[in-house]
């Protein structure tokens, strides 16, 4: 033991995030091959002109699903269009959480390790020690 502390605890944590890894890794791959197969089947059933169908306990359905982004050149119009039109409830200030976090980092840097009193009321930080792991030679 190494400064008298369990060094097997440093093993668990690799081989779990190795594990971790490789999930993320198949559930990747995973989504990727149900995205491949339900356009194949969707493509069948169009191609069939069937509505649903049941198989094995389950019921199978096409399903029209509408998505819709705004385009980030014309966000700014988007928005005013949206109020002028009765939806601007639609609209929300947002700020992104890792660039606060990274701001509030760089505030406290440059500020005695302290955050400025301007912005301290409006934010919830807190702290949280964890072990860093580099691969080394």
């Amino acid at each position: 033991m190494e400064n008298n502390i369990d060094l097997t605890m440093a093993d668990r944590l690799q081989e779990l995030r190795d594990e971790k890894e490789q999930l993320e890794i198949s559930l990747k791959e995973t989504n990727a091959m149900i995205e491949a197969v339900e356009q194949d089947l969707v493509a069948a059933m169009v191609t069939a002109e069937l509505d649903s169908f049941k198989r094995n306990g389950h019921s199978y359905s096409l399903k029209v699903d509408t998505y819709a982004s705004a385009k980030a050149e014309c966000k700014e119009e988007l928005f005013e269009a949206l109020r002028n039109n009765d939806a601007g409830d639609l609209v929300q200030e947002q700020v992104n959480a890792n660039s606060l976090r990274a701001f509030v980092k760089e505030l406290k840097a440059n500020n005695d390790d302290e955050i400025p009193e301007w912005i301290v009321d409006f934010i919830n930080v807190y702290e949280k020690t964890k072990i860093a792991v580099r691969k080394c030679s």
